[in-house]
């Protein structure tokens, strides 16, 4: 028997929600074009190995396949190490920009709720080592908030080297580190207190103390950390982190706030990461950051690289766009006013073709769809009452 059910973590789209998806995705790209980009579309399956730089929940795993004659595939996970591979592999000219929309796909396990398939649209800006491509992809996150989330988007800025600079500070071994990361980035205080008990007599131990609090605004972070002397690499990170909130807070009115307890988004990023979400909306829309290893794995040379990628399944539940309001009508006609029915057919987008056989039928087709029913006659074209 066929089984009529999707697989878990898998939903069919349809309708105003299928609509509305896709007028968020026509939105973004059609943005992301006027700006320059060129698009890039990557197969939805690769080697497993194009993901050796890509860290999944602990509660996933990847869509795995064996190929006998070539080897282990996945049903993509992530859309920034394909494009990596597909630099890797031709002669495209640095620096460019490019932008993609398509869907990943990640195993959870079962009863957590998540989506096993979402669909992503972003940029990936490659060869690019200014600070202002940074600040492009913020310009663009700011335009969406604005134009589709009505301002009520935050911005949360971190960098990836802030935790390792720490670590390094304190000469943590790969264990400890890895232990005290874990406890801080998931919050397990009682574990991370005890943990940093033994750095008590450290000079970086006020700062241990505070550690799981530095999330909030510029002014609640820079007022945390204005007693505390942090290690010189750590503090040109956290000025560089602060002088960048300033900056797009100037330039573009977009909410900032600061996260310097979280884990980066993936552990190839390198420099400045950046998240947007909307309150009381558990997931975030945007994340992105710096990761200039981007082409590490896949050849001698990496290029520079600043990339984003939005949840279009998340910005599609918040947006406020309203479905676009057209005349729509049927058009009902007899044999001979085939000719008269095409012209008014060709002339107006938005009627489409009464498929019915009788009048009556017709009226009965443009009740249900709540249209108005166009009827060519010999007399001509009438609105039907």
């Amino acid at each position: 028997m066929i089984r009529k059910q999707l697989p878990q973590g898998f939903r069919d789209e349809f309708g105003a929600l299928a609509q509305k998806k896709e007028q968020v995705s026509r939105y973004l790209l059609t943005g992301f074009h006027k700006r320059g980009y060129t698009k890039i579309s990557t197969p939805l399956m690769e080697y497993k190995d194009v993901f050796d730089g890509y860290v999944l929940d602990s509660q996933q795993g990847v869509y795995e396949f064996v190929d006998t004659a070539t080897g282990n595939l996945v049903l993509r996970p992530d859309l920034t190490l394909p494009i990596a591979r597909f630099l890797s592999t031709t002669k495209v000219k640095m620096p460019k920009k490019f932008y993609y929309l398509g869907d990943v796909l990640a195993l959870n396990q079962e009863h957590r709720g998540n989506a096993n398939q979402v669909t992503q649209a972003g940029v990936e800006l490659v060869g690019y080592s200014s600070i202002k491509a940074e600040i492009e992809c913020m310009l663009i996150i700011s335009r969406v908030n604005r134009e589709l989330l009505g301002g009520r988007l935050y911005l949360e800025l971190s960098d990836a080297r802030f935790a390792e600079s720490i670590a390094e500070a304190l000469g943590l071994t790969a264990d400890e580190k890895n232990a005290l990361f874990n406890a801080l980035f998931y919050k397990n205080l009682p574990v991370y207190d005890t943990l940093i008990q033994q750095y008590e007599g450290n000079a970086l131990y006020p700062f241990l103390e505070c550690w799981p609090r530095l999330f909030g605004s510029v002014e609640e972070i820079q007022g945390e950390l204005a007693r505390i002397i942090l290690p010189m690499t750590a503090q040109r990170i956290v000025d560089n982190v602060f002088n960048l909130a300033q900056t797009v807070e100037s330039i573009s009115g977009q909410q900032v706030r600061i996260d310097f307890s979280s884990k980066a988004p993936q552990d190839y990023y390198t420099g400045i990461t950046f998240r947007g979400y909307v309150d009381g909306v558990a997931s975030y829309i945007v994340s992105g950051g710096r990761y200039d290893q981007l082409l590490a794995n896949f050849q001698e040379q990496p290029e520079c690289a600043v990339g984003m990628a939005f949840d279009i399944d998340v910005l599609t539940a918040v947006a406020d766009i309203d479905e676009s309001q057209y005349d729509k009508a049927l058009v009902y006609f007899e044999q001979e006013q085939w000719q008269a029915a095409r012209e008014l057919l060709e002339s107006n987008d938005e009627y489409s073709v009464a498929m019915a056989d009788s009048l009556e039928d017709a009226r009965k087709l443009a009740k249900q769809e709540g249209v108005q029913l166009m009827i060519v006659s010999a007399e001509g074209v009438k609105v039907d009452a």
